[in-house]
């Protein structure tokens, strides 16, 4: 790697630590949240489990990089609330699958929708030229965000 670009990654890894934690606590924790409710992970998990189908734990967890023993807890808590269901592999009753509710479906609208409006309410003092480089910032860091992560699917393989 050159020596030019470690230093330009330094600066970004240094950016994006700050920047998330200004973002996070601006948007997490400055006035209370629509609906009263706190933050929830396992909502991130309902919402990767509906963008998979029907799907492994095991792949879920690969996914949000999240360890077995936390992520058998969120699903848990997600079955408890009957969000999703266990689901037997129709080609092997071995492998079980977790597959979202009707009623984990209409949670995680309310979850998106009260979501998106925390976030808009909590940043809609910006100015349009910076919401318009806010814009343009989180559509280049979903990019690459999305090209890293193809990246390690690739590399990791399946499983």
């Amino acid at each position: 790697m050159r020596e030019a670009d470690r230093r330009k990654l330094d600066e970004i890894a240094d950016d994006l630590i700050d920047s998330v934690l200004v973002l996070s606590r601006r948007v997490s924790r400055e006035a209370p949240h629509p609906h009263g409710k706190k933050f929830d992970p396992s909502r991130f998990v309902l919402r990767k489990v509906q963008e998979l189908g029907p799907v492994r734990m095991s792949e879920i967890g690969r996914h949000m990089e999240i360890s077995k023993p936390y992520m058998t807890a969120l699903v848990d808590k997600l079955i408890g609330e009957s969000l999703v269901e266990r689901v037997m592999e129709p080609g092997d009753r071995r492998v079980v699958n977790i597959r979202i509710t009707a009623a984990g479906r209409s949670v995680l609208r309310e979850f998106t929708k009260a979501a998106r409006e925390t976030v808009i309410m909590r940043l809609s003092s910006l100015d349009s030229e910076d919401i318009a480089s806010l814009h343009e910032s989180m559509k280049n860091i979903r990019r690459i965000a999305l090209k890293l992560d193809q990246d390690r699917t690739r590399k990791s393989g399946p499983g």
